[in-house]
């Protein structure tokens, strides 16, 4: 894994607040295996990956399952470090429900067993999202990472994975009730998806996370749109442009410690790619990214 001082600023037309002395690590997040035998992604010098996966995947022979055996026994036999984040079950009855703890422990237990290499987790994916069942419940959130603190005491833990909406306020408030949750514990690393910010040309967001905990941030899950509609109709130069902020984002802080893009694979309503659905038609948005790493 490439380790790069954080010199970005020539890619950028205006630069944030610079960050001191750093360095910061890249890597991809996508959930598709084919990721691995594409060579304008392999020949890049990013050696981590992130990988999205229903809580409860491995606990039944599912299409989920062997999904996450392809990716997941690909990227450790080719040498990737895996960040796995969990979320909501993908089972029609589950999906939107919050699971009990005891639920969650025995679909976490079965996935760290089953993949013992993965060393690096997130209890739940974006919590402060009503795309997930955590929405509303900062409490049982909170009950995930601790729970995950006894199912894998010598884990890398991310605290409080995040999503900086439109309204970073809202980020705030959540994080503060997930503090109070975790009573006396204190983690020492959080996650953030600050696509808000990067999408927005602005930092409030990152800002008031940084601001609202202590420790090291992670940017697990972030990237330039390349469309969301209505709100990002397609655009390629809006996508550069945005990816570029992403970088200027990176070294608001030193705090800031890796940044895993997404996703490699375009296509869908929501198309942060760096190529197109096809994995291999690539986007202005690679090259922004290729000189970053070759900085």
């Amino acid at each position: 894994m490439l380790r790069i001082a954080i010199a970005l600023a020539a890619l950028a037309g205006l630069a944030l607040a610079p960050a001191s002395a750093s360095a910061l690590e890249i890597g991809m997040g996508n959930e598709t295996p084919a990721l691995f035998s594409v060579p304008q992604f392999t020949e890049l010098p990013i050696r981590k990956v992130r990988y999205v996966a229903a809580y409860d995947a491995a606990l039944g022979d599912s299409f989920e399952r062997q999904q996450a055996d392809q990716f997941l026994r690909t990227a450790n036999a080719m040498g990737y470090e895996v960040l796995v984040s969990f979320e909501h079950s993908r089972l029609r009855s589950r999906a939107n429900r919050l699971p009990s703890t005891a639920a969650y422990l025995r679909g976490v237990r079965a996935f760290m067993a089953r993949y013992p290499f993965v060393r690096i987790y997130s209890p739940w994916d974006e919590i402060n999202d009503c795309s997930q069942p955590t929405c509303r419940d900062p409490k049982a959130a909170a009950g995930y990472y601790l729970a995950m603190r006894r199912a894998c005491p010598r884990c890398t833990l991310i605290a409080g994975e995040v999503l900086d909406t439109t309204d970073p306020q809202q980020t705030v408030r959540y994080l503060r009730a997930y503090q109070q949750a975790l009573g006396r514990v204190r983690p020492k690393l959080w996650g953030l998806h600050d696509y808000s910010d990067v999408n927005r040309f602005r930092s409030t967001g990152t800002r008031a996370v940084l601001k609202a905990v202590d420790g090291a941030v992670w940017l697990t899950e972030t990237g330039g749109l390349y469309a969301f509609p209505p709100g990002f109709p397609p655009s390629a130069g809006r996508q550069v442009r945005a990816e570029r902020q992403m970088l200027r984002l990176a070294r608001l802080s030193p705090r800031i410690e890796r940044l895993y893009i997404y996703s490699w694979t375009g296509g869908g309503a929501f198309d942060a790619g760096l190529t197109g659905a096809n994995s291999t038609s690539l986007r202005p948005a690679y090259q922004v990214v290729r000189d970053a790493l070759a900085g």
